[in-house]
């Protein structure tokens, strides 16, 4: 399990530093966890508390020791303030497999925060922890995150239909993939 053989590593972008959460993050990341229209695609409901990002926080360190996922901090380099997150879960290291997941702050919405990001952390599951898949379930209203995984050179592979429940509603999921040998960097 490489959760408990690694650190957790930190990856640097010309604006951000990509790092371990840890719980001076939990208001910023309840801000942005809390905020109906980050939350919409997002699979869950959003946060109510405080506490509950200090949870979201300790799961993401869990699943992490237990080579399960990885969960970056999108940090400003400047500041450290974080201002997103992005990561891989349902990590299969048999078959090396992840899907990519990222949340911005509306605040930093079109500011080309989540395709930074992405671009260093495709880089490092593609290099570093071998990765020969990585997916994205993208909800096909979600024009921005369609846009961007396009952008990055995903494949739409189908339509899963009804594939998720959030905020009282089923959702279409479109699958996407990068296989190893089609990242361009």
């Amino acid at each position: 399990m490489w959760g408990l053989r690694k650190p957790f590593p930190e990856l640097r972008t010309e604006r951000f530093i990509l790092r371990e959460l840890e719980n001076r993050d939990a208001r910023e990341l309840f801000k942005i966890l809390s905020d109906d229209k980050v939350m919409y695609y997002y699979g869950s409901d959003p946060l109510v508390t405080v506490y509950e990002a200090k949870n979201v926080i300790s799961y993401f360190k869990e699943q992490f020791t237990q080579g399960k996922a990885i969960r970056w901090a999108i940090a400003d380099a400047q500041t450290n303030q974080l201002i997103g997150t992005i990561g891989f879960h349902n990590w299969l290291s048999q078959y090396h497999r992840a899907e990519i997941g990222f949340e911005v702050s509306q605040d930093y919405w079109q500011r080309g925060v989540a395709s930074e990001a992405a671009r260093a952390v495709l880089t490092y599951g593609f290099e570093e922890f071998a990765l020969h898949r990585i997916s994205a379930l993208v909800a096909p209203e979600n024009l921005a995150s369609n846009a961007l995984v396009q952008k990055l050179g995903f494949k739409a592979e189908g339509l899963l239909e009804d594939y998720a429940y959030s905020h009282g509603r089923f959702m279409d999921l479109t699958m996407y993939r990068m296989l190893a040998s089609e990242w361009k960097g």
